[in-house]
């Protein structure tokens, strides 16, 4: 009866643990202000569930450390912009028993001068490669950790192992769209259609490659592309789907606000298919891809 008992604690244990890690994701707020003329663009990067802001980049929900924040100019030229800093702040107490906890989120002002370029503009953010693992250590003991399955050294049997990458996009145009290049993400996540005059009520057309090869819905895998705002689904926390064919995928964006489209892949990693050189870290990865948008009324 224990055994069983602690059989489904770790089952149980694992899927929380998995389930607070992938079902985060990461994407770019990027808020245009031309208030002040010439104008500037602020860029901030958000990670969880909800949208605008939903949680700090290192928590205990889920944490994900940022290696690349780029601006990326219309003749595809990459400026790297500082990188969020992360590190343990001191949590301050408020008189009413709040928490108050500061952090960086990765809040840049973009500023458009005379010698901005037009076109599209592109603030690219992308994760390290993460790795999680649950397993049964040489005493028997359930455990789980943030490291592949190679550095563990008092393994006897692995429950799960998975690593994680995320990658984030989003779009600005300056006096006109032009067609972004790839970023050469993973999962490249591409828009079809000018999202810098998007209103409620458009289509919106995206592709999807992963490693170059188009996603589809086929015996090799169901994928969708999703797409959630804070203006839509409220409480219930639903969102839009589209299936992923030869590609392609779209939405009909329903309300006007800030928008992201996501698309998450998972891949088993065996001996004899193109992962096989990760056998000895972990045993799934999944790949997350995202792109945010300003919808108008």
């Amino acid at each position: 009866m224990k055994k069983r008992f602690t059989a489904l604690f770790t089952s149980m244990a694992a899927l929380a643990f998995s389930t607070n890690v992938f079902a985060h994701s990461l994407w770019v707020n990027l808020n245009e202000s031309f208030a002040h003329p010439p104008g500037h663009a602020i860029s901030s990067l958000g990670w969880g569930h909800v949208v605008p802001m939903d949680d700090f980049l290192m928590s205990e929900a889920g944490a994900v450390t940022i290696e690349r924040y780029d601006l990326v100019g219309p003749d595809n030229s990459k400026t790297a912009m500082p990188l969020p800093v992360i590190k343990k702040e001191k949590t301050l107490k408020s008189k009413t028993g709040m928490d108050i906890i500061p952090g960086d989120l990765g809040l840049r002002k973009i500023s458009i001068t005379k010698e901005t370029k037009p076109g599209t503009y592109q603030v690219v953010a992308e994760s390290k490669a993460n790795f999680f693992s649950g397993y049964v250590d040489k005493n028997g003991k359930n455990k789980m950790t943030a490291k592949a399955m190679d550095e563990i050294k008092d393994a006897k049997s692995f429950d799960f192992s998975c690593r994680y990458k995320a990658v984030a996009k989003s779009y600005m145009a300056i006096d006109k769209w032009t067609q972004p290049e790839p970023a050469g993400h993973e999962l490249e996540l591409m828009p079809t259609c000018d999202l810098s005059n998007v209103h409620a009520g458009d289509l919106i057309t995206f592709e999807a490659k992963l490693n170059g090869k188009k996603l589809n819905c086929d015996f090799d895998g169901m994928n969708y592309l999703f797409a959630t705002s804070n203006t839509y689904g409220g409480p219930d926390k639903f969102s839009l789907s589209s299936y992923i064919m030869d590609g392609k995928a779209q939405i009909r964006v329903p309300t006007a606000g800030e928008w992201v489209v996501s698309v998450m892949v998972r891949k088993d990693v065996k001996p004899d298919n193109e992962l096989k050189h990760l056998t000895k870290k972990c045993q799934t990865i999944y790949y997350g891809s995202t792109i945010s948008l300003n919808v108008r009324p």
